[in-house]
């Protein structure tokens, strides 16, 4: 195998892809009895993880997410191929399968002008179907729509938006229309209803970055008993809020110290290691804690304004905000 690879990356290869028991040759099984042909998948490792590499700082889930992607190219298939609304879409696809008795499902990664999900296209010239994978985090449930949709155009001849003004990659994403005319492709197919199956937990990423690349955020402020606490699941939110209000913090005027009046600590989380998930605000002496509350409107304006959250529920001293986008 080749040594371009990390260490990690190659065992993967070894016992999550070529292995036997691997999920993928389940998949690829299932869908053999179900459609009559072996569509075989294949991948050049090394190509892929140097163009994928950054997102996935943790090399112990890039073959995983892989093979799960690939796991879902063959469920979808599968899921379609039973589906009775498809029926003239599945006669046409045996009779293009039919040319070849060898077919292969090649993994690679996307053109960067691609669309941002992991998208299907086909060249019947080279029996090959072709799965690109994007440089962006991956979404496993906003798959299988997109599969649809990939597998509505197969037969159209239409380039995919985002690549329909990009002449080099053309040929890979152009291919030639042989619709019968009973066969309408100006609409698109029914959808087929499958159950969503959740990631494998090796494609997921340790804490640190999951998390980060993982919405909606939440955010949880408690004020009703000091200290009051912030919980969150973005680190980076909890950690700009942090640094602002320490920055700004005023100092006590009778401390001969000069603390600021208001203690800001952010908190290891009690279940991962090195992930920060709460911030604690507490007077910094005694005689604030009975003398004056900690007024908590400029954290929920920060959180709302700054940061972007919005709020979802409230009981007047507890508040629970949501943020649906990614942030950097």
């Amino acid at each position: 195998m080749s040594a371009e690879l990390p260490l990690k990356i190659r065992a993967d290869i070894r016992d999550k892809w070529d292995s036997p028991k691997a999920e993928i040759h389940s998949a690829v099984e299932s869908l053999k009895q179900t459609l009559g042909h072996k569509i075989v998948p294949q991948v050049q490792w090394p190509l892929l993880y140097k163009a994928l590499k950054e997102q996935y700082a943790d090399k112990g889930t890039f073959v995983p997410t892989i093979s799960r992607v690939a796991e879902a190219f063959y469920e979808r298939f599968s899921a379609r191929l039973e589906n009775e609304a498809t029926t003239e879409w599945t006669d046409q696809l045996l009779g293009e399968l039919a040319k070849k008795s060898n077919w292969i499902l090649q993994i690679e990664p996307s053109n960067p002008n691609s669309i941002a999900r992991p998208k299907i296209t086909w060249k019947d010239a080279s029996g090959a179907f072709y799965l690109e994978i994007p440089n962006s985090p991956l979404v496993i449930a906003n798959m299988l729509t997109g599969f649809d949709q990939d597998f509505d155009n197969l037969f159209s001849g239409a380039p995919s938006p985002a690549l329909e003004n990009d002449d080099g990659w053309a040929e890979v994403n152009v291919v030639e229309t042989r619709v019968p005319p009973s066969v309408s492709t100006s609409r698109s197919l029914p959808a087929v209803s499958i159950p969503h199956k959740l990631p494998i937990v090796d494609a997921l990423a340790r804490p640190t970055e999951l998390f980060k690349a993982s919405t909606p955020y939440i955010l949880m402020v408690d004020a009703s008993a000091l200290p009051l606490n912030i919980h969150g699941s973005h680190e980076p939110s909890l950690q700009l809020l942090a640094s602002y209000l320490k920055k700004w913090a005023k100092t006590g005027s009778n401390d001969s110290l000069k603390r600021p009046v208001l203690k800001v600590d952010l908190i290891e989380s009690p279940f991962f290691f090195g992930v920060l998930d709460r911030i604690l605000i507490e007077p910094t002496n005694n005689f604030m804690r009975s003398s004056e509350p900690i007024n908590p409107a400029v954290i929920l304006a920060f959180i709302e304004g700054v940061l972007g959250y919005k709020e979802v529920h409230t009981t007047g001293s507890r508040w629970v905000f949501k943020h649906e986008n990614l942030l950097s």
